[in-house]
């Protein structure tokens, strides 16, 4: 395995240099051979655990899809636990899917007045966000649909609009200094407001508390998470705060959308508590 190579770099000397791999999860599955589909019974790249296992034991396993995947054949000689997936990949497909858990809720409201009315008030919040050109409109996906099955379509989320569903980053507020000595408040020049989860979740009315506030935790959860993700430097306790969270996720989500929702990304994620 990875335990280090020579580098020689002229004028400065040798070096013992440990390799690290870091990409999106579609590339980094390439990589390693594993299987991409969204029916595969092992979509993490770390394990070969399925979605349904989806517990906290789990979750704590070391990587082993080295040990236990006959297909098993990498690119680079590169260890699973140098291997790092791109976390703000990770935020887009993870937003995009929690986003439309939400149309598929209100696609599924069997009262017409109601759905057209939950489904307007989706259209009205994703659209003010400059979503598809501020122009977003839930109809029919005529390609994944059947006679028998009618599917919304989605819509299609970028790190920029998808960090908006969240706080504000912090170093937003953080003061900053001009050549003039001028202390000034950094903004950003969009008057479109932060949490923005908030508005998609008054959007479609659950009228049910527990799955209500299920899908409220997830995003305060999605929310700590994320935040975390972005400083460069943690503390020992903050790792503890992550992996809490990152198990507040976990249960919030199963309460409100089931494992039969759980995506690729949000199963590999976990290698995040692991390291």
């Amino acid at each position: 395995m990875n335990h280090g190579r020579l580098l020689t770099v002229e004028g400065m000397g040798d070096f013992q240099v440990e390799w690290h791999l870091a990409g999106d999860l579609k590339t980094l599955k390439c990589l390693y051979n594993c299987s991409m589909g969204a029916t595969a019974k092992s979509p993490c790249l770390y394990c070969m655990g399925s979605a349904k296992e989806l517990d906290a034991k789990w979750w704590k396993r070391a990587p082993d899809r080295h040990m236990r995947d006959h297909n098993f054949r990498p690119v680079f000689n590169i260890p699973l636990v140098n291997v790092h997936i791109c976390t703000l990949h990770a935020l887009c497909r993870i937003i995009e899917k929690v986003v439309y858990l939400y149309i598929g809720f209100a696609w599924k409201i069997k009262n017409k007045k109601e759905r057209s009315a939950a489904l307007s008030s989706l259209e009205r919040v994703l659209s003010d966000m400059r979503l598809h050109g501020g122009h977003v409109k839930i109809d029919t996906d005529t390609k994944l649909s059947t006679k028998e099955k009618d599917i919304p379509n989605k819509v299609s989320i970028n790190g920029v609009k998808a960090r908006r569903f969240l706080s504000m980053p912090t170093a937003r507020y953080q003061p900053r200094v001009t050549k003039l000595g001028k202390q000034y408040r950094s903004t950003h020049n969009s008057n479109i407001e932060w949490q923005l989860w908030k508005k998609l979740h008054t959007a479609v009315k659950d009228h049910e508390a527990p799955s209500r506030n299920a899908k409220a935790q997830v995003w305060r959860s999605l929310d700590i998470l994320f935040s975390m993700c972005e400083q460069s430097t943690w503390k020992d306790e903050e790792k503890d705060d992550f992996n809490e969270n990152l198990h507040s996720f976990r249960k919030s989500y199963l309460a409100a959308w089931s494992d039969i929702n759980i995506t690729h990304y949000m199963v590999t994620t976990s290698v995040l508590q692991r390291h």
